[in-house]
């Protein structure tokens, strides 16, 4: 107690100086609990909107459809199939299943007047998919697709691309599966706008009906199973638990995050770029621990020599300057977490319209609008415990030299 003693009376005898150093760390507190928030928010948005709009929780197939849709390559129509009972009785046993719907998905070209522009065409059982995908709540002119009906659903880019409205024509130009050439027209009945960038530009959605008899197929083939969960929590172990059950089979099982490699390296690289601001903060801040220590033990030699002369070890000098050292940790990483706190506060209410600095759709995130931060509690408690170790750690250097003086050149000291 005395010790501690000591030690906060000469914490605060340099306020100044003090308030500076652990001000540093303050701002790296301050920095990365924003920066987290920020990116988890982001990346939340990104996943929801890849699972919302492009590709669900689970998603099976042949895995050389899978592998070819992965490399961007030509869809290759020949590995559709029909899914069976035993299948579906499988997918349906998963815990927190929600649904499932059946698509078909084939490579062509959009036509319309004197141009056309390649696309996917995900051709589609519109009830069904609508309680996996959530396109139909982003209609923005006509209506969505339904069953059995003749015509496409198309994304606001695309139709800007080509002028087109509502009612106007169109045709797809594609291979069957015999390899032949054909064709799918008719007319315009919905465009989208969903917020997901690459999927309004490239993306055309047909009944599944009308598009197997253009590619020569049976009537229920389709090139992939996607799986809806209740929790997205769940959807990498039960993907994984699928898979097992399916080896031996002909079918692959992709989660969400395995069908977006980029997104989760990028993802993986801004926690990296977090913490590498993280660390130049709070060198930044152990340099200045240690000038602010080495100071302190000049101007207190004299001090340092009557404390030894009246018997403290050198061990117990060498902890006052630690505790001083963590006061200034436990001073910047509080403050830290209370403007932390408030940013991220301010960030999960108000958010921000990221599109007006970031060009999501060029770093390839699917993402647009406005983003509004994630929350990881954990990472308060974390943060303020490292900030105040790297302090700690700081000062053992300094301490140990202010302790190592000799207790009568000390006090003669001038």
């Amino acid at each position: 107690m005395y010790l501690l003693r000591i030690s906060l009376r000469n914490l605060f005898r340099r306020r100044k100086r003090t308030l500076l150093i652990s001000g540093i760390l303050m701002v790296a507190v301050l920095a990365f609990l924003f920066l987290e928030s920020f990116m988890l928010g982001m990346f939340d948005v990104s996943f929801e909107n890849i699972i919302d709009f492009e590709t669900p929780h689970i998603t099976v197939g042949h895995p050389e459809f899978i592998s070819e849709a992965d490399e961007g390559e030509r869809l290759p129509i020949e590995e559709t199939f029909a899914p069976d009972d035993e299948l579906l009785a499988e997918v349906r046993d998963l815990e927190g299943f929600s649904d499932f719907t059946p698509v078909l998905d084939f490579d062509a070209d959009f036509i319309a007047g004197r141009y056309d522009y390649p696309v996917l065409v995900r051709s589609i059982d519109p009830e069904s998919f609508d309680e996996v995908f959530k396109h139909s709540e982003y209609i923005v002119d006509g209506d969505f697709l339904q069953p059995g009906e003749p015509g496409v659903a198309i994304g606001d880019q695309l139709a800007d691309f080509f002028g087109l409205e509502v009612g106007d024509f169109y045709t797809l130009r594609f291979q069957d599966k015999q390899g032949s050439f054909n064709t799918l027209q008719g007319e315009v009945k919905g465009i989208f706008s969903v917020p997901h960038p690459e999927m309004n530009i490239n993306t055309v959605l047909v009944d599944r009906e009308e598009a197997t008899a253009a590619l020569a197929l049976e009537e229920d083939m389709i090139s992939q199973l996607m799986v809806r969960m209740e929790d997205r929590e769940l959807a990498e172990a039960q993907a994984e638990i699928l898979d097992n059950k399916l080896s031996g089979t002909a079918f692959e099982v992709m989660s969400y995050r395995d069908a977006s490699e980029l997104l989760t390296a990028i993802e993986a690289f801004g926690y990296i770029e977090i913490y590498f601001i993280l660390a130049l903060f709070l060198i930044v801040g152990a340099v200045g621990i240690i000038s602010a220590l080495v100071l302190a033990a000049l101007e207190r030699i004299k001090e340092i020599g009557m404390m030894k002369a009246m018997g403290l070890k050198r061990s117990q000098i060498v902890r006052v300057f630690m505790l001083e050292a963590a006061g200034i940790g436990v001073i910047g990483g509080v403050a830290g977490m209370i403007l932390g706190g408030i940013s991220i506060a301010l960030l999960r209410n108000f958010g921000i319209d990221v599109a007006a600095f970031l060009d999501m759709e060029g770093l390839g995130l699917p993402f647009t609008g406005r983003l509004y931060g994630g929350l990881n509690i954990s990472s308060f408690p974390l943060i303020f415990i490292f900030v105040v170790v790297i302090a700690i750690l700081a000062s053992i250097i300094p301490a140990y030299w202010a302790a190592g003086k000799d207790p009568s050149d000390a006090i003669h000291h001038k």
